[in-house]
């Protein structure tokens, strides 16, 4: 019992296909922290003063 070009072929692309699937999965379950905000990540600088006119 021969198994056809195409059967083969077709079983690969469905190993692949399955083995994509589990690894997109996977990658994206370990991300479960939600994303921080800019002024969470970087303290705000406090403006800079103005030097050009004297006090």
């Amino acid at each position: 019992m021969e198994m056809s070009y195409l059967t083969i072929i077709a079983g690969v692309w469905g190993v692949c296909a399955v083995g994509a699937v589990l690894f997109i999965r996977g990658a994206a379950q370990r991300d479960q922290e939600p994303a921080r905000t800019q002024s969470e990540r970087e303290p705000v600088a406090p403006a800079p003063k103005d030097f050009s006119h004297p006090a």
